[in-house]
This record gives structure tokens, sequence and C-alpha cells, in this order.
């Protein structure tokens, strides 16, 4: 597969703590990339089960009636992974979200052995902003880009910005993976230190370690 043909899944999930062992999920959005285009998305509330504490509704916006009534994780593990099967997952702090992604799907028994999704975190995409972001917090990230977030810690708006990340830097990644390719002797010691990361010699089952 080309790199430029590759196909992102942004995703973010809200929860009810930080620990993916001992919390929940209760809100996840997912919004395609590929070709540099913004395409389809799917967001849904969840529900962690009734005895499970909802966890700071201040910040994630959530309260307990409105997940009284959405679908469990189990209820749509399918659909996720339909959604996530065969791309790149990228987050901003992609390990919080694979860490709750991974213990919502053993959850419920849909974890198949030795899953790994390839994925990258869009904080490293602030060396690539415009401007140089004060810190690498997703509204700081965004802005450097003049991308602006609604609703900040809402999972389809947080989505979204990372999303609108993607977009931007892809055909920088693009031109960097050609120069790479038809130039080698003539790039940068730094780029040529970025073609050993895996973003730019294709797509593996290991995260990328740019």
């Amino acid at each position: 597969m080309r790199f430029e043909d590759t196909k992102f899944a942004c995703i973010d999930f809200e929860t009810t703590g930080f620990s993916p062992k001992s919390s929940r999920a209760i809100e996840l959005a997912i919004v395609d990339v590929q070709h540099g285009e913004i395409g389809d998305s799917w967001t849904s509330l969840l529900n962690p089960g009734p005895d499970c504490d909802i966890g700071a509704e201040h910040i994630h916006g959530i309260n307990s009636n409105w997940v009284s009534d959405a679908p469990s994780f189990s209820d749509v593990a399918g659909d996720i992974y339909a959604r996530l099967d065969g791309s790149v997952i990228v987050a901003h702090n992609v390990s919080f979200d694979l860490g709750f992604l991974y213990a919502e799907m053993d959850r419920c028994g849909c974890l198949p052995r030795g899953l790994l999704f390839p994925n990258w975190d869009s904080r490293k995409a602030s060396v690539y902003a415009p401007i140089t972001p004060p810190t690498r917090k997703l509204s700081d990230v965004a802005d450097a880009f003049g991308i602006d977030i609604a609703n900040a810690h809402q999972a389809l708006d947080d989505t979204y910005a990372v999303a609108e990340i993607v977009a931007a830097i892809t055909p920088l990644w693009v031109m960097i993976s050609y120069l790479i390719i038809y130039f080698p002797r003539r790039v940068s010691l730094s780029l040529v230190d970025f073609s050993n990361c895996a973003l730019v010699k294709g797509i593996t089952w290991d995260s990328f370690r740019c």
C-alpha cells in the first residue's frame, strides 16, 4: 500500500477515569481520514453498567441519565472493530485511548489474540505546525494549525480536531516519503532519520516510533 492511500481512523474516548483496568469508556467517536480528506464519522455514548460511577461530569459533560439508555460497548463492538480494521489509529495521547479500546474489547470477549492496531500520536504533529504551540495539548496544537475546537472534551469535537490535523499534515508526509524514496542522497540527515520510522516506510502492526 502506498502511504498516501493509508486510511486513518481518528478516535477519542471519554471515560469515567484514567485507568483502563478500573475505569470504563462512556463515549467514543471515530472520524476517518484518507488522501488528506475527512470522511465518515461515528459516535456513541456507551453504557458502563448500572453500578459504575460516571466520573468527572464537569470535564466530559456526560451524566448518568444520558448513558442509561445508551448501548454497552459489547453492543457496538462489532461496528467499532469493522470501522477500525485496516486503519491506522490516531489519537491525542494515543496510548490512553488504545488502553481503553483494548480493555473494553477484552471485557466483552472480542479482542483477537495478539491484536495490535498500527497507531500514531497526534501530539507529534506539533513539530509540523505553522507556528510552535506552547504545549502539546490538543487545544494548543489545533490552534497552531488554525483549527477551532467548538466543545473541548466532547468526543466528536476532539476527534474532528485530530482528523483536521491529520488532513493538514498528510501532504507533508507524502512529500517527505517521496523525497526519501527518489532522492535519498539529497535529503538532510534529519529527513534520513525520519525515514527510519514506520510512517514513511509502510504500515506495520507496531506503533509508529517517530
